[in-house]
């Protein structure tokens, strides 16, 4: 996190989504302050006035603009700062990029979310949660079957990040990192950079 004058404000909660955004605010070089909100200050009325449902991860700019919901703070951020974590406009990775980040997105957030929050879908939590366990092992090896490289593209990118903090919620990541070699690199890959070191002091600080 940047030690001179702060320019952006992330709210979040320790090593969910908000962290995809930390990990692309550090890579970056962008400043920024994490603040970790309780339940009952994301339920406030104030709180509310920046996030209608009252979730995280909320983004507040330099000059003073609310964005939430994780995908568009991170097209915010892609499109207003230079930095390799996406391919440049026409090249075909971006596309790329932006596929597997849709998918991540929609397809394992919403199988992750199911299994740790069961009660937000339904009354049989252990349907719930064995449904959900299904569906990320369907995500993980259709992005191990269709990924070469990166989620980014040829570079490791944005994607890429995203994907290894959504596998940071599966207790039994080492098990099926191991059975899908491409993802195994990927998540290495990710896990190697400064940037998540840093991002991981953040969440227990």
């Amino acid at each position: 996190m940047g030690n001179s004058i702060t320019s952006y404000k992330l709210y979040g909660i320790p090593y969910l989504g908000s962290m995809a955004i930390e990990l692309l605010m550090e890579e970056a070089g962008i400043k920024y302050d994490i603040i970790f909100p309780t339940t009952e200050e994301r339920n406030s009325v104030e709180f509310k006035k920046i996030s209608p449902r009252g979730l995280v991860p909320v983004l507040i700019t330099p000059s003073g603009q609310s964005i939430f919901e994780g995908p568009a703070i991170i097209n915010f951020l892609l499109e207003t700062h230079n930095t390799n974590l996406i391919a440049p406009i026409g090249n075909p990775d971006r596309a790329t990029c932006f596929q597997w980040l849709s998918f991540l997105s929609t397809a394992l957030l919403n199988a992750n979310n199911r299994f740790f929050f069961p009660d937000r879908y339904g009354s049989t939590e252990n349907v719930i949660k064995e449904k959900a366990e299904l569906d990320r092992k369907v995500c993980y090896d259709i992005l191990e079957k269709h990924v070469e490289g990166f989620l980014s593209g040829k570079n490791c990118g944005i994607a890429d990040f995203y994907f290894y903090v959504l596998m940071n919620w599966d207790e039994n990541k080492i098990d099926e990192l191991a059975k899908r070699s491409n993802l195994e690199k990927i998540f290495n890959q990710v896990n190697g950079t400064a940037s998540v070191q840093r991002v991981l002091e953040n969440q227990t600080s």
